[in-house]
């Protein structure tokens, strides 16, 4: 005997709105556990919902375009009896538990009212002066809200401290404390003017995708918050390559010198731990990590994704080198998870199949070192009175110097290009 169910989207992680980009099935289509039936669209990438049980599909409840939230049905499927009443189960407790989660939290508004109220007549409501607040971008209660409409505060721009990132009265009293404390460096960027370039001739204008918008507003944030210098150097990577070439001979397995530099660089991140932490949202303490999730910025057809190698230090060469190359299909696939994205403390960008010699990458927040490579080169040195051509990688190391001083980065990038061209080393993390 047979049942027709209704399945809820799950929880796909930190995200609050995303879009409805393709649709994989079809009616009347048997579809196994895990099987894909829709992709949806993060700020951050694309990311695949599963069916949950085994049946038919008789309707998808959602069409390309529509927007939706965790929760909301997406799924008629003809089940088995027997599976049926345990797939309804499992629907009940993760609607009470979205329920749990999503509920306001009781504030006390009146207290709230008042201190931010002390706030705004100090200092004055024109320099809080912030975009209209986007109800559905963020995590927080019906109170929080009105009061941060009352002030003008957007509360994109607030860091929120409760479960799952839920914005609170004292996130918002701390917002506001961060502004007076640093009214000093408040730029007041005067906005550009909209201007009509088809007066001209003839132009052609393309709206960005929802993530070419966040990834726009997010190197703008990084760059305009966080005083940004670059350490440059280059590493001679000679014996990896060597060692590359000898380890291929041997095993026939073909290993991107990305993955050397990975497992380098998270060693690295041992001995600067500085440079795995972050600057808490209050700026007044350093967050430090241990554990070390290498980002891997990977170009595709959307833009620039960063998704990450979890616990890098702990993997050998050859595991990271073949993560590299998962993560990376998966990245123009338009196939990766949360938790593939979630969790980064360093990042790695590489130009090194373009070109170039040196440049500036950006840092991704909360992260306070960003780690650019460009293309090797062949470069001609004395040694031992002798000429030697050596292969050289150049390095372009960019810090937040609030954290990190001129000669720790220096520091950092010594020890990176020790470990670059140490073959025992390498040699020792390669299985």
């Amino acid at each position: 005997m047979s049942e027709v169910i209704t399945i809820n989207l799950p929880d796909f992680g930190e995200f609050d709105d995303v879009e409805v980009i393709e649709i994989c099935v079809k009616e009347n289509q048997k579809v196994d556990s895990e099987e894909p039936i829709l992709v949806l669209e993060t700020d951050k990438a694309a990311m695949e919902i599963p069916s949950s049980i085994d049946g038919v599909i008789k309707k998808v409840l959602l069409n390309i375009g529509d927007k939706v939230k965790v929760g909301v049905p997406f799924l008629e499927i003809e089940v088995d009896q027997s599976i049926s009443n345990k797939a309804q189960d499992e629907v009940i407790k993760e609607k009470e538990e979205i329920i749990q989660k999503e509920a306001p939290a009781i504030e006390d508004l009146p207290s709230a009212v008042d201190d931010a109220a002390d706030v705004m007549s100090n200092y004055g409501k024109e320099n809080l002066n912030f975009n209209k607040v986007k109800k559905d971008s963020v995590h927080s209660g019906p109170a929080t809200r009105k009061l941060a409409r009352e002030f003008g505060i957007d509360l994109t721009n607030v860091h929120g401290s409760g479960p799952k990132g839920r914005i609170l009265k004292e996130d918002l009293h701390d917002y506001v404390k961060n502004i007076l404390n640093n009214k000093s460096q408040n730029f007041n960027i005067p906005k550009r003017p909209d201007i009509d370039f088809s007066k001209w001739g003839n132009i052609t204008t393309k709206e960005l995708s929802k993530f070419e918008k966040t990834a726009l507003n997010n190197l703008h944030s990084s760059w305009i918050s966080i005083p940004h210098v670059t350490q440059h150097d280059e590493a001679d990577i000679t014996n990896l390559l060597k060692l590359r070439e000898k380890i291929f001979k041997k095993n026939k397995v073909k290993v991107s010198p990305l993955a050397y530099i990975v497992k380098s660089t998270a060693e690295t991140l041992k001995d600067f731990p500085e440079m795995n932490s972050s600057l808490s949202a209050q700026m007044d303490s350093l967050i430090y990590k241990d554990y070390f999730n290498i980002g891997i910025a990977v170009d595709t057809d959307n833009g620039l994704i960063v998704p990450n190698i979890k616990e890098a230090d702990n993997k050998t060469i050859l595991e990271i080198s073949s993560e590299i190359n998962e993560l990376a299909s998966l990245a123009k696939k338009r196939r990766l998870s949360n938790d593939h994205l979630t969790g980064t403390t360093f990042t790695i960008s590489s130009l090194g199949g373009v070109g170039g010699k040196f440049f500036t990458p950006i840092i991704n927040p909360p992260e306070v070192g960003i780690l650019g490579l460009s293309k090797t080169y062949d470069a001609v040195k004395i040694e031992k009175m002798k000429l030697q051509t050596k292969k050289q990688l150049p390095l372009s190391l960019s810090y937040d110097h609030r954290v990190i001083n001129g000669v720790y980065a220096l520091k950092f990038l010594t020890k990176l290009m020790q470990y670059l061209d140490d073959v025992k080393f390498l040699e020792s993390s390669f299985e």
